[in-house]
């Protein structure tokens, strides 16, 4: 009878695991246990809004406003919701982006918000890739079509890139889309990861040249002599 129910705490023991790993991610459990979640959990997250001020929510909780630097966040997927504090927020959305945190790397989120969709800025953060090789790899997506992608001064290729293959270095990114204005970011490129880059462009203000007034009024002294003059020739024409 022992060694019965001793097989079955074993088996009972074996699913109720399976189903726990099955339901909860390995890094996620590890990352959650105390004392060792200060040393699993090394990510940092920086959101900056230039501008103005935002409301900053992470998986629906409340992080205060920008700037903010939030340390030792779980490994996983995180949905950011960014709201811009202003007295009048019917002008201004509620924006969700979804990033991945991967162990000891840092992301960041740097915008500007504008009225409506608008956005103007970068979102960086790094997820691993296996690699027999000792690179880095480099995803770029705009949220404007045809960019061009330049690197340390260089045209590289149009957005969007996936996966380009580049050693272990700085550089300095620049994203050029047809209407907008540019976006301008340094990074950090590192063996066995992507590096993704997610830029938004504001568009480019259309400046309308005034009219001069004393323009509009010669055109018009004009318009008034060749009507008296073709009066003068019809009245002649009558005689």
């Amino acid at each position: 009878m022992k060694k019965n129910k001793i097989a079955l705490i074993t088996i009972f023991l074996i699913l109720a695991i399976s189903v726990l790993l099955y339901f909860i991610p390995v890094n996620q459990l590890i990352g959650r246990l105390p004392f060792i979640n200060r040393f699993y959990n090394n990510t940092t997250l920086e959101i900056s809004t230039k501008a103005g001020v935002a409301r900053v929510w992470i998986n629906g909780q409340d992080y205060g406003e920008t700037p903010t630097n939030i340390e030792d966040l779980p490994e996983g997927s995180y949905l950011v919701e960014l709201q811009k504090v202003v007295e009048e927020e019917a002008f201004y959305k509620k924006h969700s982006f979804q990033i991945e945190l991967t162990r000891n790397t840092s992301a960041r989120i740097d915008l500007e918000i504008g009225p409506e969709d608008l956005l103007h800025g970068a979102i960086i953060y790094y997820t691993p890739i296996r690699t027999t090789s000792d690179e880095g790899f480099l995803t770029v997506i705009s949220n404007v079509n045809n960019s061009r992608v330049f690197l340390d001064g260089e045209f590289l290729k149009e957005s969007p890139i996936t996966n380009l293959r580049l050693r272990e270095s700085q550089y300095e990114i620049k994203v050029l889309a047809p209407g907008h204005e540019e976006v301008k970011v340094p990074v950090l490129l590192r063996n066995n990861y992507v590096l993704n880059l997610k830029t938004f462009h504001f568009p480019i203000p259309v400046n309308f040249e005034p009219i001069e007034t004393e323009t509009i009024e010669t055109e018009r002294e004009i318009s008034s002599e060749e009507i008296t003059e073709e009066t003068i020739s019809e009245e002649s024409v009558d005689e």
